[in-house]
Order: C-alpha cells, then structure tokens, then sequence
C-alpha cells in the first residue's frame, strides 16, 4: 500500500537460495534484475505478500518465511522488507510480468537494481 505522506509503496521481497544460488527475476521492459516480490495490498500482512508473490511470478511454494531485519531497505518510491523463503517447485516465470529469472551464483556479472546489492551485501555468502 502506498504511505500517503511521502508517496512510498510497502514491498516484500523473497531471497530464495538454491544450491548455493539466489533466485534473481527481471521485469519485463528492464534491464537490471531483482529479487522476486511485489507490493503489499491492502489488509494484507508482508509475509502473506511475498508468498502470493512468489507463487505468481515463479510457481514456487513458500515452505518458510523468515524475516531479515538487516536487509529491509527504502529507495525514493519503496519500502522492502525482506524475507529469507525456503520454496518448493521448479521457476516458471509469468511472462505477464516477467521477462527472465535466474538462479545467481554471485560470481557473474549482472546488472542489479540497488537495493538488491544492499540485500546481498548483508546475507552470509556465499549462499
């Protein structure tokens, strides 16, 4: 939901580890990756957000949500909080929304959104 006073969206974001691997996605008509989540609506808590976002951009199924309190972080239009997701299924993107995800093994070069270098500089790497 949008905070009335400074025009800032709540967002909850997933960091999904794999194999020693985090789960990127890049939106379609951009160019930098990020971490799979979306806004938080209304009457809706950060948690149940990143759960319904996840199942609808990738098809995995959150297992377990853990806060990461060290991560959560504002640019000029969001608020993130960030949840460690442990998940089941195999990525199949929405191509609605998605134009790519990527499981990262942070040694390759990738153009990442800022806050997703904020996020990854606080996590225990590697993954």
């Amino acid at each position: 939901m949008f905070d009335t006073l400074y025009g800032m969206r709540d967002r909850a974001t997933a960091v999904v580890r794999r194999d020693g691997q985090l789960l990127l996605v890049r939106d379609r008509g951009f160019r930098h990756f990020s971490l799979p989540g979306g806004g938080v609506q209304r009457g809706e808590t950060p948690e149940q957000a990143v759960i319904r976002e996840l199942a609808e951009e990738t098809s995995l199924h959150a297992t377990s949500v853990r806060p990461l309190p060290q991560c959560r972080t504002t640019d000029i239009f969001n608020t993130y909080s960030v949840f460690l997701v442990d998940a089941t299924g195999e990525v199949r993107i929405d191509p609605i929304e998605l134009a790519a995800a990527e499981w990262w093994d942070g040694k390759q070069k990738l153009p990442l959104f800022s806050y997703v270098r904020f996020v990854v500089a606080r996590l225990d790497w590697p993954l």
